[in-house]
């Protein structure tokens, strides 16, 4: 007679995956529906309408820089740059020794009808995509700070807007109860995401956009996969 021989640590080990997955819907839920509810209606400016929560509950998340073109010359670069702020808030990055110019990041629906509407004035741009799987409950919860960020920092770009009131995106982040888990390196992102959050300014003018941009751009490239 033949027995079956059943492996408890495998057993515990797929249901401690399939918990761990449950948990990282239910909170990409949560957040995503905190987002949508307080930062977008309470924050000057911002009309629910036109506001889309990015579905968390895929395997992964894409956002896009706008780039405008990559030069040697900074004067070259600060031409770009000029024209670009008629558009919207450009920002650039050194990449060894050339300056990448780019206009805002979005999401990637969002960015293909920006994209277009440079094209269609004749100014050359193409696209850095940052891919953020959402394989553990940090990625799901940088994913979203890091969504929420860019809504009030894509508003700076419409003309009539000169800043931005930012207590209820930080009362949020602040109240976000810590992620447990193993360390890796997304925790040690997250972390530090949410402290540069804590320590913005009450307003973030048109002015401060670039800055801001910038840092953002630097923690998608920490946490991007190819």
């Amino acid at each position: 007679m033949r027995y079956t021989r059943y492996d408890l640590k495998r057993e515990n080990g797929f249901k401690v995956f399939i918990v761990s997955l449950l948990m990282i819907f239910f909170l990409a839920f949560v957040i995503g529906t905190f987002v949508f509810k307080v930062i977008v209606k309470n924050t000057a400016g911002f009309s629910p309408n036109d506001i889309k929560i990015s579905d968390s509950s895929n395997k992964y998340v894409k956002f896009v820089a706008i780039q405008g073109g990559v030069y040697k010359d900074k004067n070259n670069a600060d031409t770009q740059k000029n024209l670009l702020s008629n558009y919207g808030v450009p920002f650039s990055v050194t990449d060894s020794d050339k300056t990448r110019v780019c206009m805002g990041i979005y999401t990637d629906k969002n960015a293909k009808g920006i994209m277009d509407s440079l094209t269609k004035k004749n100014i050359d741009n193409t696209k850095i995509v940052f891919t953020v799987h959402q394989n553990d409950l940090y990625n799901v919860e940088l994913t979203e700070i890091i969504n929420a960020n860019l809504k009030i920092l894509n508003k700076l770009s419409e003309s009539d807007v000169k800043s931005i009131k930012t207590d209820e995106l930080k009362k949020w982040c602040a109240s976000l109860k810590d992620v447990k888990g193993s360390d890796n390196n997304s925790k040690l992102i997250l972390k530090e995401l949410k402290e540069y959050i804590n320590k913005l300014p009450e307003e973030i003018k048109k002015t401060d956009g670039e800055q801001n941009y910038i840092y953002i751009f630097n923690i998608l490239k920490k946490i991007s996969s190819s």
